[in-house]
């Protein structure tokens, strides 16, 4: 491991593409409560753990042009998927969460661009989630059905774990992304299948019991020039 810069992140939500409008992004992390449970009989607090929450602050510029951060942003709705990157290639450090957009705000002063802040709060009971990048750019245009690389994770793992998808496009046809995963980087199961995609569409889905050494993204189906970006982490 090695400290990085910030040259290489990038964020996505509900299929959109938003690196092009956002210049800042904050509060990214989570915050663990503690109950204090401390008894007559005890001279220090006594604590347990209660529940965690995850924050995102996005930060950037107006932009009303079509698929850009206003047609992301206008409509402060139900669950959102995001994804933010460490990195731009496969394999790189990547969080996601499934959180509710709680605001959407303009700020104008004199002698400057328009600017945004957005704000997120996990809302699906899991929090933030740390893993891997499964794609390469980190967003990767398939132009028909492929068998991306793999990210090795050295061994397994026991306890299951969540997939979350941002596709910003399909050109035709229909696509259908899997997690997959193996042992010998061989022979590959589907760990993970999301909902047909057809259109922008964004989604996260967990899976339980082992987690084999091996992961990737597999598109399928008959399509041109899905363009999407893959994130998995391991519970």
């Amino acid at each position: 491991m090695a400290k990085v810069n910030g040259l290489g992140v990038r964020i996505y939500a509900n299929g959109y593409d938003l690196n092009t409008d956002v210049n800042a992004l904050s509060g990214i992390g989570s915050d663990q409560a503690l109950l204090e449970v401390t008894p007559l009989s005890k001279s220090a607090a006594e604590r347990i753990i209660g529940l965690r929450d995850s924050t995102l602050s996005v930060n950037g510029w107006f932009d009303n042009a079509a698929g850009m951060s206003h047609d992301a942003f206008k409509s402060i709705a139900g669950d959102s998927e995001v994804i933010m990157t460490m990195g731009t290639s496969r394999g790189d450090a990547a969080c996601g969460m499934v959180a509710d957009q709680s605001s959407y705000n303009i700020d104008r002063s004199q002698g400057s661009a328009i600017a945004t802040t957005v704000e997120f709060s996990t809302s699906d009971g899991a929090g933030l989630n740390w893993g891997v990048v499964l794609t390469d750019g980190p967003e990767q245009t398939d132009s028909a059905a492929a068998n991306s690389a793999a990210v090795d994770n050295t061994s397994s793992s026991a306890n299951g774990g969540i997939g979350l998808i941002s596709v910003e496009s399909i050109a035709s046809g229909t696509a259908v992304l899997k997690v997959q995963h193996s042992s010998d980087d061989i022979t590959y199961v589907d760990l993970i299948t999301f909902t047909s995609v057809t259109a922008r569409t964004s989604e996260a889905i967990s899976a339980t019991g082992t987690v084999n050494r091996y992961v990737r993204i597999q598109s399928s189906g008959t399509f041109t020039n899905l363009v999407f970006v893959a994130q998995f982490s391991r519970s």
